[in-house]
Parts: structure tokens; sequence; C-alpha cells
């Protein structure tokens, strides 16, 4: 998959995981995607005209499918500056979390010659950590080669070092995961694994952008008049994610059986590409936040 979104926005990877590389002559990779992605962004480079120089590499949170493609993105752009926040920098500095999350990169290879996205399988790095030369908080910007800025916003809720970007030149929002991950373009599996309120209120300051294209990291980019639908999608999956936990809290169910109704709500769709040990874990997450509120 390769998509030119506006003058200075093109979506390489897959359907799966994006990248976008924002700028003509110098530009900024936004997202750090999966080792089998960068395969895929490999293949369609020579489709960019021009191809431009990559100066940044935007990580926008420090979970396994946001980073595990950086090491691969270095080896093509060997100048480029990893830029994250500082909460994903102290992330990326720990050999135990590195050595689980290439451990979960390696399986990701795997879904992805199942899912058709690669014909073969792509060496798995394993490094004790990655480094980050540029430190990011609410507010700063990056600049490519062609005056294009990025805006850099904290947006706290999925995970305490999320951010987006905005880029007011052509009205491109990247979100990251900040909305949820969609488990296809009309379900979304709500991921308020740090706060509930801080991801609704993430998400309402989204709204507020005057974007007309809305990058996700994963599944299906939103224009125009999709976009307040989508938005309402993802606070209506949050809120129903919360009310039910509520529920089954204040009735005395069981944990697990807590754990196992909303596995079974919602492990289906893109959320497959993730192991039943991963999303497990998530929606402990999810109730341990809820339970948080109550």
């Amino acid at each position: 998959m390769s998509l030119r979104l506006t003058d200075n926005v093109w979506c390489l990877g897959n359907h799966l995981f994006h990248f976008f590389v924002v700028g003509q002559r110098q530009s900024i990779i936004v997202e750090g995607g999966v080792s089998g992605a960068v395969a895929n962004l490999r293949q369609q480079w020579p489709e960019l005209n021009p191809q431009p120089e990559v100066a940044n590499l935007l990580a926008m949170h420090a979970h396994f499918d946001h980073i595990c493609g950086i090491p691969h993105l270095l080896e093509l752009f060997p100048e480029a500056r990893v830029a994250a926040s500082s909460y994903a920098c102290q992330v990326m500095q720990k050999q135990k979390v590195m050595t689980g999350f290439f451990a979960q990169d390696r399986e990701m290879v795997k879904v992805l010659i199942e899912r058709g996205f690669l014909d073969k399988a792509v060496e798995v790095p394993e490094p004790k950590a990655i480094a980050v030369q540029t430190i990011l908080n609410d507010g700063d910007e990056i600049k490519t080669g062609d005056g294009c800025t990025l805006e850099i916003i904290a947006a706290p809720g999925h995970s305490p070092c999320s951010v987006a970007a905005y880029l007011p030149e052509d009205k491109v929002l990247f979100i990251s995961d900040v909305a949820g991950f969609q488990i296809s373009d009309k379900e979304i599996f709500p991921i308020f694994f740090q706060s509930y309120e801080m991801y609704m209120d993430s998400i309402q300051r989204m709204r507020g952008f005057p974007a007309r294209v809305v990058g996700l990291a994963h599944g299906t980019l939103w224009s125009g008049q999709q976009i307040p639908a989508f938005y309402e999608r993802a606070l209506q999956a949050a809120r129903q994610a919360y009310h039910s936990i509520r529920e089954m809290s204040e009735a005395g169910i069981d944990h697990e059986q807590m754990v196992n109704t909303l596995f079974a709500r919602y492990y289906r769709g893109d959320l497959q590409i993730y192991t039943p040990e991963n999303i497990n874990l998530c929606v402990n997450l999810l109730i341990k936040r809820v339970q948080e509120c109550l």
C-alpha cells in the first residue's frame, strides 16, 4: 500500500501498520511500526517522486507495534534522528522491555505472512535499547526542509508516552492509537490503558483540530465528513466498555469471568493480529482503569 494523502504526505506500509512520510525533499516519518511493515515500506520507497531525505523518525508512543520497526528504518535512513516523548525514551532504554517487544515483533512477522502482506520472513533485530536523539513535549514543533511544520500534541490516556502530531499546512492530524484500535471500519477496541478520563479528554482534544485527514497507525484512514463519525465511534466504544465493566464490577462478577466476557467481545477482526495473551493483558488493564474510577 502506498497512498499520497496530500502534496506533502504519503502513507506507506500496509493496512495494519502505517508509516506517514511528511515532506517532499526533507521528511519526517511518523510511526515506527514493526519489522515486517518496514519490509513493505522498503519496496514502496521507489514510488515516491521525489524521494526525500529522511531527517526524523517520530515514535508516537513506546508500544512494540509502534517502535520495533525503528532499527530497520535506521538501516534505510542512517542519518535520521529518532524523536519521542521523554516517557517513551525511558521505556526504550529498558532491556527487559525491549526483549519482550521484539519477541512480539517476531510473532507479528508470522501474522503478516499469514495475511498476505509479506511473502517471506524478515530478520528481526534484538537491540538492548533504541536511542532517542530528540525529546518531544506538548507544543514542540518539528520542521521539514519543505517549510512544513509538525506540531506535537501530548495525548495521554492510551499510554503516558502517547503523542499526536498536526500538519497545519495540509490539515492532516496523525493520532496513532489515541482513539483506539479499529477492529473493523465500524467497531473500535477502546484502549484506555493509562486512564479512562485522560483517554476521553485526548479524543475530545483531537476533535478540536480542523483536520481534513486523520491518520491512524492501523486500519482505515478517515477524511472529510467521515471524521466526526469516527470520533463518535471512538467515544461511544470507550463509554460502552466503561459502563459494561462498571456494571459487572458492581454486580460482583468474578474478575476472570469479566476478562473472558471482554475478550470474547473484542477479539475478532483485525484485533486478531495480536496474540490472545496480549489482548488478555489489554482487557485486564481496561478493567483496572475503570475500577479505579469507581
